[in-house]
Formats: C-alpha cells, sequence, structure tokens
C-alpha cells in the first residue's frame, strides 16, 4: 500500500510538472497542443495510470485479507490476471520515453 501511496504522489507530481511546462515553458502551448506525440504520449500515461487501478484495488484487498487471516495465500488466477496488467503498464510505459524523445527531435508538430 506504501509503495502504491508512494506511486500516486509521483504521478500526480509528474502531472503538475507536465501541465506547468505546456503553460510556462519555452516552446508555449501551441507546440503542445497541436503536437500529436505529445498527445500519444499522454495517452500512453493516462492508460498506465487506468491499468494501475485493477493491480492496486487487487493488493489493497489482498493486504487486509491477509491482515486478518494469517494463512491467507494469493489465489493463482488473481494473481496471474495481476501479473498480466503489471506486463501492460510496464510495456506502455516504456513508450512514454520513446515518445518524449521523438518529441524533442521535433516530430508531431
Amino acid at each position: 500500500a506504501g509503495i502504491d501511496r508512494h506511486y500516486g504522489i509521483i504521478a500526480a507530481l509528474i502531472i503538475i510538472v507536465g501541465i506547468c511546462r505546456v503553460f510556462f515553458g519555452l516552446k508555449g502551448w501551441e507546440f503542445y497542443v497541436y503536437n500529436w506525440v505529445f498527445w500519444a504520449k499522454m495517452a500512453a500515461f493516462a492508460i498506465v495510470g487506468l491499468l494501475s487501478i485493477v493491480p492496486t484495488t487487487r493488493f489493497l484487498s489482498w493486504n487486509r485479507q491477509a491482515n486478518g487471516n494469517p494463512s491467507f495465500a494469493v489465489p493463482a488466477a488473481e494473481l496471474a490476471s495481476v501479473k498480466n496488467y503489471v506486463r501492460a503498464e510496464g510495456f506502455i510505459f516504456l513508450l512514454i520515453p520513446v515518445f518524449a524523445a521523438a518529441m524533442a527531435r521535433g516530430y508531431g508538430y
């Protein structure tokens, strides 16, 4: 639960810094609004956030169940499902720096 909390705080800080960069950065908001690579990067970030909901809720549920029952074991099917979500998050997350590098090289504008 603590790791998820820190993950959420870091995500919020990234969003705040990103918004500040769009409105107060050197390139101006027009560069970002009309740049399809920027929107692809934002979509990837949003998808990672949405994909993280299921694992987070499962982790919290498992933690509650383990606190109430010391012999609790995570069901194999649930564990496999969460692993798939985390893998998908990781794959989509890898696209974010690719889109950032493309933007830095002038693609999309």
